[in-house]
């Protein structure tokens, strides 16, 4: 039996102390190499070594038997150039052991399997409480234990939720994560309005979150951001948060109206600008909103005086940057470039106009839209219309599409021909926007998951959920060559399905056996909506060959209309393409001529931009067929189309001929013979 060893005081430098070769985690060295230690040394650079180490001498050095971390912490501080009182030199307070390897081993283990982690409520309300009556603030709290403001000012947020919520998440009626989600609102009044009326139905942080929104303008939100001056010189209400951008404007009615004012004042500054008779500002504006309105549109005019002189010298400076930028030693190109592109510009405003009568009835109108001001120029209202239509397409100044027809060249400039790395790219897109809508069908992918493993187990096209019955679910591999770049919008569905699952049956204290047995205890309809989310990500990139017309059924299902949740940018698509390309989807695809006339004489990049705004919000200004245009252009390789039947192996076949080893496919001789599938690449090698 282990007796209670004699422990001795006393004081040791750091560079006399080592791991103790019977420390329990002396065989995991990675424990103290983790990212919390930085966090455990400005602990102890602030309130010094709160507990001794343990430790037993080991020849000439002291083996610290319990205390591993913190001569880990010790030694990061010694290695802190800021940390300047720190040598190896320093003496810490131990605690020392006899020779008794029995007594050795029971200190390292009780030390190491006793420990408790703090529940995270006590950790939340304690750093509240060194706020509130501690005289603490969030930078010193940072600095004492080592970690960033940002996750300080966090954990205090949650500290202040409503008592209520903590006590209800303390005695497990709501998740850890339901309480958080409170958080988003300062105001606890808010919060235990929200939590009332949430009583009896389950709550979610994503549906707490939403109800929350609802109640004031955050701070950090573009229109608060925006009319905040003048917000508080009304001495409009504003409920604060510890981080800034997180305070609630609760006087929606003021911000509203203050935002109002910022458009009418964009609105006039606009028209003064450009010499219209009129301005107006309007909360949102429709397309719809629009078709009311006649516009006008700038035409050429003649500059004249200074006007005209100021042209020529910009038509000569031209000339000879074309000279500088072919010559071989061009000495800076990228700002010659630059003072291209900027007289360019201001050549065009010298020589582009609206005409007299235009400027006398026109006028600019100026909305709220995608969290920023947008304006429209050039509009007629209802009462001052005539027949006034914008210059037919193909017009003087159009860009030509090649062909006596107006049709593109097949051997073109602008042939819109994609490169191999934009297809793959364009697939691994398109897997996203399919597992996404596939996440949002719990149904569909619920009979998806069951009719693929039992048509792999009867059709002997399967691989393995678990090893011991052989069938294998794994994350499809997406490569993207500008990830950063992509519609976000799949990704976005996708986070906001997965944090509305009940994952409480997937808890780090469960055996894999016990989290089963509470994964069937999951209502029927939340467990569907968990598969739908697993299976989204093990949907692959593919060109829905032959052989896979199930999933092109199903993705024809699921994402009928592609262009409704995916769209083309800026970074992912179309500056990867040439520019006569991109004129040529302009003029040709999206019916825009005249613009594409216009973008003929600017840089690449501000034709990338004019097609990445253009696709993220239609512009309000286009016509019905150019809009439809837009909302329907899809680049080849992202559009499903209908499956192409391919009948592999027979579930019948594999019934009837258990005992065979390979089983032949059905005849059908609507297949092609071997070797003559025109897209063979595509098709993937089953095991058989």
């Amino acid at each position: 039996m282990t007796t209670t060893p004699e422990l001795t005081d006393t004081e040791i430098a750091i560079k006399d102390l080592v791991v103790h070769e019977l420390n329990a985690r002396a065989g995991s060295p990675e424990t103290y190499e983790a990212d919390d230690i930085a966090s455990l040394a400005a602990s102890i650079a602030t309130l010094g070594l709160l507990n001794p180490l343990i430790v037993q001498k080991t020849g000439k050095v002291w083996g610290v038997i319990a205390g591993g971390r913190r001569r880990a912490a010790l030694v990061h501080l010694v290695n802190d150039k800021d940390a300047k009182e720190w040598t190896m030199r320093t003496k810490v307070r131990c605690r020392s052991l006899p020779d008794d390897t029995a007594a050795v081993t029971a200190i390292t283990v009780a030390e190491n399997v006793t420990q408790k982690a703090m529940d995270p409520l006590d950790e939340f309300e304690a750093f509240a409480r060194m706020m509130d009556t501690g005289g603490h603030d969030p930078d010193g709290i940072a600095k004492m234990f080592g970690v960033e403001r940002r996750r300080v000012v966090d954990r205090l947020r949650f500290g202040r939720v409503h008592p209520d919520i903590r006590a209800a998440a303390r005695a497990r009626d709501i998740t850890l994560d339901a309480m958080k989600a409170f958080a988003d609102h300062p105001d606890q009044a808010v919060q235990k309005d929200v939590f009332d009326a949430m009583q009896g139905s389950y709550m979610q942080a994503w549906t707490i979150k939403d109800k929350l929104r609802n109640r004031g303008v955050k701070m950090g939100d573009a229109i608060a951001r925006l009319v905040a001056e003048e917000y508080r010189a009304a001495d409009g209400d504003i409920v604060a948060d510890l981080i800034e951008e997180d305070s609630i404007l609760t006087d929606e009615t003021l911000v509203e109206k203050l935002l109002l004012e910022k458009l009418a004042a964009h609105a006039e500054a606009e028209r003064e600008r450009l010499g219209f008779a009129w301005s107006e500002a309007r909360r949102d504006m429709s397309w719809q909103d629009l078709q009311e309105f006649g516009r006008v549109y700038p035409g050429s005019v003649d500059p004249v005086g200074d006007a005209a002189e100021r042209c020529e010298a910009i038509a000569n400076r031209l000339a000879e940057l074309d000279e500088a930028r072919d010559a071989e030693d061009c000495p800076d190109i990228d700002a010659l470039e630059d003072e291209y592109e900027a007289l360019n510009e201001e050549y065009e405003s010298l020589t582009m106009g609206f005409g007299a009568d235009d400027l006398a009835r026109a006028g600019v109108i100026a909305y709220w839209e995608r969290g920023e001001i947008a304006t429209v120029a050039g509009l007629i209202r209802p009462e001052d219309r005539q027949d006034r239509k914008p210059p037919a397409a193909g017009g003087e100044g159009g860009v030509s599409t090649g062909g006596a027809t107006g049709e593109p060249d097949a051997d073109g400039d602008d042939a819109l021909v994609l490169p191999e790395s934009l297809k793959m790219d364009l697939k691994t897109e398109q897997a996203a926007v399919i597992g996404s809508a596939l996440a949002s069908d719990p149904d569909l992918a619920h009979d998806l998951l069951l009719f693929k493993t039992i048509a792999d187990l009867l059709g002997r096209t399967g691989g393995c959920v678990s090893y011991s019955f052989g069938v294998t679910a794994s994350i499809a591999d997406r490569p993207h060559g500008k990830p950063e770049d992509v519609d976000g919008r799949a990704a976005e569905t996708l986070a906001e399905l997965f944090g509305g699952l009940d994952l409480t049956w997937w808890a780090d204290d469960k055996s894999m056996p016990e989290r089963f047995e509470a994964f069937r205890a999951v209502d029927p309809a939340m467990k569907s909506r968990i598969v739908a989310v697993a299976l989204a990500d093990a949907v692959k990139p593919t060109g829905f060959g032959y052989s896979e017309g199930l999933m092109a059924q199903v993705a024809r299902q699921l994402v009928p209309d592609l262009r409704a949740v995916w769209r083309p940018t800026g970074g992912a698509f179309f500056g990867r393409l040439k520019k006569s390309v991109l004129l040529g989807i302009i003029a040709r695809d999206l019916r825009q001529p005249e613009e594409a006339a216009r973008l003929a004489s600017e840089k690449k990049t501000a034709i990338v931009d004019f097609l990445e705004r253009l696709f993220a919000a239609p512009f309000a200004t286009l016509t019905p067929e150019q809009r439809e245009a837009v909302e329907t252009w899809c680049p080849p390789g992202m559009t499903i189309d209908a499956p192409r039947v391919h009948h592999g192996w027979s579930g019948e076949n594999r019934l009837r001929g258990m005992a065979e080893e390979d089983a032949e496919p059905m005849e059908d001789e609507s297949l092609p013979e071997e070797g003559t599938f025109e897209d063979a690449d595509e098709m993937e090698v089953e095991d058989a």
